[in-house]
């Protein structure tokens, strides 16, 4: 099943410096700066590096503007790189903010760009301030999503942060489409003059000068409206704690699957103080808290492993949803948990000693504004303790300490099966790789797809992580293009179950290793180097060699490592993948040497999407 209702498609993600052509009020509560300028085409970068030209096609494209610190002489920002970005590391000095493309409009080259009137922050200060004949750097937009298809009506509802959204997308949304359109503002001076089209309905809620985030005016106005028959799809973005329950009600009261339901928090209200960099005062100098701790205490965090467990455990029995918006009892949340009282009592009192939770004076217990977090669907899919991700990360590092010693992880020493063979024989683990690895093909396929390598080709076999997603896009894009997805019985059969069956698409029971028993014009192997060893990467690239008509094409894709732009999360991921599989992530002279083994030559290397890399090879003469 997709992702989501909305398309997506992905493009290099690019920096450039644009001119401030014009600072004009929207209304008294918003504030609009048109950009332009001639790095608004596709050019190359001062580095080397090419940019693509500007583009953004859908109503909600986000991008980056970086603004000035307090006490930094010019504004910090990343330099490009290679279809990606390459930021600077621990610079107290960078900051950035993310925004939405209210108009784009290549022919004059001006894009325009709406900032909310509130607030003390440095894109506050910054707005104020700014003047035609300036400089900003921006960042992005790196993807588009257009309006849902395949949904009946949509229901729409955001704070005035979402409002430059919402009136783009107002102003080209398809004729005849329904939807249901709620927009709180601070004050009714601050309604915008936007289009109506057919089969829409526009509702302002103004807050009547309360606070931003203080209210509940969006979720009483989607409770109260009326649920109009057919497939829903709803978009809902602005402060992240007054969404909550909006996202809670949608997925828990009226039933609606991942693929309907796009919500985003656009800014998350806090305290201001002196001391937050977040709403540090103009010419104030926001304290570097991190800096401020002592190596040992740095150290101390690094390794603490408990806190880690214990969230998880927290996200894995549903505390959370258990607390709902009021504070609860021990026993409260036990009955709602199915948990033991005593245990549970252990978890919550600690929990609250890392701020998570907090204890009334009454004795019940509450959820912190960060506890809040462990309700969030992307959080509780990657910290389940019966999910794939935490499962993965949690044999990854039961296995490291084998796997550094001897150059091999112990996966079945912990779990009675290697990585793969312990995924492939749960049915609940198997669904839950193959949903993963489709969702994240998502961001990669259509840009694959349409690289110059596949352009005349009749025939490609497809391996590795999700092949049905690139299969699919392979021959959406192609038209007289067929593909077989090779793969074990069981992961076809999972497959099949994702995919819609489709004429030029057939699957094929086999392995990486084996040799293929009718010649293609290609082979793709997407991302299926990372998970095994060198000496198994070279058999397998000679196997694909193997199996390819005269003058077929071995088509490796995936991520190559570049340790100017890699950050821990790369290198973790690495470190997870050696202790799993032995593999892991490959600079660019990690796969030349493994080409050269096979007996494979470069024939063409091209970057796709955000920096991944296509090589293309052909056997050497």
């Amino acid at each position: 099943m997709a992702q989501s209702l909305r398309q997506l498609e992905v493009f290099p993600i690019t920096t450039r410096t644009l001119d401030v052509l014009r600072v004009t009020d929207v209304t008294p509560g918003m504030r609009r700066v048109t950009l332009g300028g001639p790095e608004l085409a596709a050019h190359t970068a001062a580095n080397g590096y090419p940019v693509a030209a500007f583009r953004s096609d859908g109503f909600d494209d986000e991008f980056k503007v970086l603004l000035p610190h307090p006490d930094a002489e010019t504004v910090v920002g990343p330099t490009q790189a290679d279809g990606l970005l390459r930021w600077p590391r621990d610079d107290a000095h960078m900051v950035s903010r993310t925004y939405t493309v209210r108009r784009w409009d290549p022919v004059a080259g001006e894009l325009d760009v709406d900032f909310v009137k509130h607030g003390v922050g440095p894109a506050s200060t910054w707005t104020s301030r700014v003047r035609p004949g300036e400089r900003v750097q921006i960042a992005g937009p790196k993807s588009s999503s257009l309006h849902p298809e395949g949904a009946d009506w949509t229901l729409v509802a955001g704070d005035e942060t979402a409002l430059p959204a919402i009136g783009r997308w107002l102003e080209q949304w398809p004729a005849g489409a329904r939807g249901q359109v709620f927009i709180e503002i601070g004050h009714p001076d601050h309604r915008q003059d936007l289009p109506l089209p057919d089969g829409v309905t526009v509702t302002w809620l103004s807050r009547d000068g309360a606070e931003p985030g203080t209210t509940t005016l969006l979720f009483d106005a989607v409770r109260k409206a009326p649920w109009w028959d057919g497939t829903v799809f709803a978009w809902v973005a602005g402060e992240s704690r007054t969404l909550t329950p909006i996202r809670r009600w949608l997925r828990n009261e009226k039933a609606l699957t991942k693929e309907q339901v796009d919500v985003t928090g656009y800014w998350r209200r806090q305290q201001v103080t002196v001391n937050d960099p977040d709403s540090a005062q103009p010419g104030g100098s926001p304290v570097d808290a991190e800096g401020s701790g002592s190596e040992a205490q740095r150290l101390h965090e690094l390794t603490e492993v408990l806190p880690a467990f214990a969230a998880r455990i927290a996200v894995t029995v549903k505390l959370a949803t258990a607390f709902g918006e009021r504070p609860c009892t021990v026993a409260e949340l036990a009955a709602a948990t199915g948990t033991d009282p005593v245990g549970l009592g252990k978890l919550v009192r600690f929990l609250a000693a890392v701020d998570l939770t907090e204890r009334l004076d009454d004795g019940r217990y509450r959820l912190t504004d960060l506890g809040r977090a462990l309700e969030d669907e992307h959080v509780i899919d990657t910290l389940h303790l019966d999910g794939l991700p935490a499962r993965r990360e949690l044999g990854g590092a039961l296995s490291l300490l084998s796997a550094v010693r001897t150059g091999r992880g112990d996966h079945a020493r912990w779990f009675g099966a290697d990585y793969a063979r312990h995924v492939q024989d749960d049915p609940a683990l198997l669904a839950a790789r193959t949903a993963h690895e489709a969702r994240e093909a998502v961001y990669v396929a259509g840009a694959l797809a349409a690289a110059s390598a596949f352009v005349g080709l009749s025939t490609v076999t497809v391996s590795g992580p999700a092949p049905g997603s690139f299969a699919a896009a392979l021959v959406r894009v192609h038209p007289a293009l067929r593909a077989t997805v090779v793969a074990a019985p069981s992961e076809i059969d999972a497959f099949r179950r994702a995919h819609p069956a489709h004429e030029r698409i057939a699957y094929e029971a086999g392995s990486l290793f084996g040799p293929r028993p009718v010649p293609t014009d290609a082979v793709l192997l997407a991302d299926a180097l990372r998970s095994l060893t060198d000496v198994d990467a070279v058999h397998v690239l000679r196997q694909a060699s193997a199996g390819l008509h005269p003058g077929g094409r071995v088509l490796v894709f995936g991520d190559v490592l570049d340790p100017e732009v890699a950050d821990e999360h790369d290198y973790e991921d690495d470190l997870i993948d050696f202790a799993l599989h032995g593999g892991g992530a490959r600079d660019r002279e990690g796969h030349r040497a493994l080409f050269d083994a096979a007996g494979l030559c470069l024939v063409e290397r091209t970057t796709i999407g955000w920096g991944y890399t296509l090589h293309a090879l052909g056997p050497r003469d």
